[in-house]
């Protein structure tokens, strides 16, 4: 499975590096529209997002959104030691610096626990119809949220991927630990539970 792993992601990067950079921006604003998308960048509500490294989707339209729609918006912090993420906020206070793989990561006093979040949404390579995400391989947001894994009805933080349909595979190969999400925008649709709405 490792290796089948490692295939898939070299393969499902080169596929969303084949994307041209319009296409990128018009997918980007395109998943702003969806009413489920929305639905979850209501006042108040704890967002978390991510700032777009390499081909990843860029979550920036989202973040602006979020913000002004008066979100809470967090982001993510890979940590020195350790795989669990801290989610920092992201406001007019924050102060930009350099953090671990060069991802810019805001400073701020305002932390918030990946179990306090509302929604997250999560970058990926690659995701099926049954909403598996294959990730970079770090582990970093399937060990953040193992603690979804254990929950049958209160599934909070809800769990949303940003891909380019691209990205869709039949079915990725599953681990017992490996993160399943909630739905997936793409540029051509919102997925959710096998279904397409």
């Amino acid at each position: 499975m490792i290796i089948q792993k490692i295939q898939l992601r070299r393969d499902l990067r080169q596929r969303r590096a084949a994307i041209s950079k319009i296409q990128r921006q018009a997918a980007a604003w395109a998943v702003t529209h969806y009413p489920q998308v929305l639905q979850k960048l209501r006042r108040g509500k704890k967002i978390a997002l991510y700032v777009p490294v390499g081909s990843e989707f860029s979550a920036w339209p989202l973040i602006f959104l979020a913000l002004q729609r008066g979100c809470l918006v967090y982001l993510p912090v890979v940590p020195k030691v350790g795989r669990r993420l801290n989610f920092v906020r992201l406001n007019q206070d924050a102060i930009w610096s350099c953090g671990a793989f060069n991802i810019p990561i805001p400073s701020h006093s305002e932390h918030c626990s990946s179990r306090d979040l509302d929604t997250v949404f999560v970058p990926l390579l690659g995701f099926d119809l049954q909403l598996a995400r294959l990730g970079q391989g770090g582990g970093y947001y399937d060990t953040t949220f193992a603690f979804r894994r254990l929950r049958k009805i209160w599934l909070k933080p809800a769990l949303i991927g940003l891909a380019y349909s691209c990205q869709q595979v039949a079915q990725l190969p599953y681990e017992a630990w490996d993160l399943k999400l909630d739905a997936i925008a793409t540029e051509q649709a919102w997925i959710r539970r096998r279904c397409i709405h």
